[in-house]
């Protein structure tokens, strides 16, 4: 046991003492998401996450630091809001403190949700793109400090990282979707025109500042992963485009309803 471990452990038994039983699916939130997925919620129970020590709080705009427990469905789900980023200054391990405790906790499937850029004109503002795979350009890997029982580094097969049996179910029930590749760079700067052009010739189709670190634990822990993006603008010189958190927060709310019906549409079909 090393004090992350201790503290995940110690997480852990927090929320099974503050909201009982651990959840069906657990959704981690992302710029913009919290208020048309909180209309998907019946039975609403909240847990500011002030209240659970070495939890670390956000501190960008559009991350309520909440969690809220509730069904979708029948399915009880957890709506996790108050992500953080390396950006911030957090360490690999703080980043994914929250989902590793969820995944502690006992939930077995973890949705993870964004707002990003598309590198793609047929990708306009508003759509909705579902993982296929990722390209991590910087942001921190939390598997590099973990150690095996026998002493040796964590290396972890993530062919498939993103559930495909989770996608495809999503697919089945909503064709119009169109899975993607999703970069990460560490931000908080927006992407230069330059970086554009070489991750589109990479065969990146969206770039954000998340994710890609809560996925890799997620996994690690032996939790069934999915991920979606909100396409909130376009990346730096698509159309002339200057992108802005400004605008990412305005385009998640005036696309917020079709965004809740996918959602609901992905944790349905989560597997069970």
């Amino acid at each position: 046991m090393n004090f992350e471990t201790d503290l995940v452990a110690h997480l852990a038994g927090s929320l099974q003492g503050h909201l009982g039983s651990a959840p069906d699916v657990a959704v981690v939130l992302g710029s913009g998401w919290a208020e048309r997925a909180d209309t998907l919620l019946s039975g609403v129970e909240r847990l500011p996450l002030s209240e659970l020590e070495h939890w670390p709080l956000p501190k960008v705009e559009g991350h309520s630091p909440e969690l809220r427990l509730g069904t979708v469905e029948g399915r009880r789900v957890l709506l996790c809001g108050g992500r953080v980023h390396s950006y911030e200054g957090w360490e690999a391990c703080e980043l994914v403190r929250g989902v590793r405790s969820i995944v502690k906790w006992g939930t077995s499937k973890i949705l993870l949700l964004n707002a990003a850029g598309s590198l793609r004109e047929n990708r306009p503002p508003g759509s909705l793109m579902p993982f296929a795979d990722h390209i991590n350009l910087g942001l921190p890997n939390p598997l590099a400090s973990d150690q095996s029982e026998d002493g040796g580094a964590h290396f972890m097969d993530v062919v498939d990282l993103y559930e495909p049996a989770w996608r495809d179910a999503l697919l089945a029930s909503r064709p119009d979707l169109i899975p993607g590749v999703y970069a990460g760079l560490p931000g908080p700067s927006y992407e230069t025109p330059a970086e554009v052009f070489r991750l589109q010739q990479m065969g990146a189709d969206a770039v954000g500042m998340s994710t890609i670190p809560e996925a890799l634990a997620a996994k690690s822990a032996g939790a069934c992963v999915m991920a979606l993006s909100m396409l909130t603008n376009y990346a730096a010189g698509i159309g002339g485009s200057r992108p802005s958190h400004t605008e990412v927060l305005e385009t998640a709310i005036k696309h917020g309803s079709a965004a809740a019906e996918v959602l609901a549409a992905t944790i349905q079909v989560a597997p069970r």
